[in-house]
């Protein structure tokens, strides 16, 4: 049970909001049993302090950050280039970019994902729905790209319709893992949308992600001890029942922990 315990924590990443530089305990307690990071939900100045917070907790944390907002002006729609992207987050303390958006023109998701991760800096791109051919051509370039990670979202996979992507084998383990030949790690968006908990409740959608083939599970920040709790006891009914076997948990694990081990490696590029 000890092992379970741990291996559910290696496998979710909590967002935090830090106040003060101060992370709450149970995110603290997540850290020590075994949780690779956390997403941080602010910007500017208060970034860079939640994150030193993070990586004083977690020297080689995973520390997600959304990255540079979308631009209002429709002039200045051009996407943000992967160097430049990647300096602010490195200055907000962040190792992994969780918002890289698939370019809409052949090569641009290339060349942003190869620029961004250059620079130390993971991306994770997303949201993957296993749409048509058009929209699966930007995880294909991610893919050979050699992206770091890949979200699937919330809308529903196409042939599924009822199910969103994150929740649904035949998108992420039939077209991701398996048309597509991905072998990084696949993160669910985050479980705090009102039609995911009304509809799964978020250990239930938990438990479901990691059984699609999710890898990392991402708490929204409306999140906190409770819904972690139940998150584990969900997991542990899962496994008992046979619906979850471990082996799919320590698979997960290990791709979050060379995901991790990659991010927290310093890196010069010319």
């Amino acid at each position: 049970m000890r092992r379970l315990t741990a291996l559910v924590d290696s496998c979710l990443l909590p967002t935090v909001r830090g106040r003060g530089g101060r992370l709450p305990d149970w995110v603290l307690h997540s850290l020590e049993n075994g949780a690779p990071g956390a997403a941080v939900d602010v910007r500017g100045p208060a970034a860079r302090v939640t994150a030193e917070a993070l990586k004083a907790a977690l020297p080689d944390a995973l520390t997600g950050h959304a990255g540079p907002p979308p631009t209002r002006r429709p002039e200045h729609a051009a996407r943000t280039d992967g160097c430049a992207a990647a300096a602010e987050l490195v200055a907000a303390g962040a190792n992994l970019h969780l918002a890289v958006r698939p370019g809409a023109r052949a090569d641009d998701t290339r060349v942003f994902v190869t620029d961004l991760q250059t620079h130390g800096v993971a991306a994770a791109l997303g949201p993957f729905t296993a749409g048509g051919a058009t929209s699966l051509r930007p995880f294909a370039e991610g893919a050979a790209a050699g992206v770091r990670a890949i979200t699937a979202g919330h809308a529903p996979a196409p042939g599924d319709e009822e199910v969103p992507a994150m929740l649904s084998a035949r998108a992420v383990t039939g077209v991701l893992r398996g048309e597509l030949g991905y072998r990084g790690v696949v993160l669910s968006d985050t479980l705090d949308r009102p039609a995911i908990v009304d509809g799964w409740g978020v250990p239930g959608a938990a438990v479901l992600a990691w059984i699609a083939g999710v890898d990392l599970v991402r708490l929204g920040p409306s999140s906190g001890a409770g819904v972690r709790d139940a998150i584990h006891a969900a997991a542990a009914r899962a496994v008992a029942d046979g619906d979850l076997p471990q082996q799919r948990l320590e698979e997960a694990a290990e791709r979050v922990a060379r995901l991790r081990r990659w991010a927290s490696e310093p890196r010069m590029p010319e």
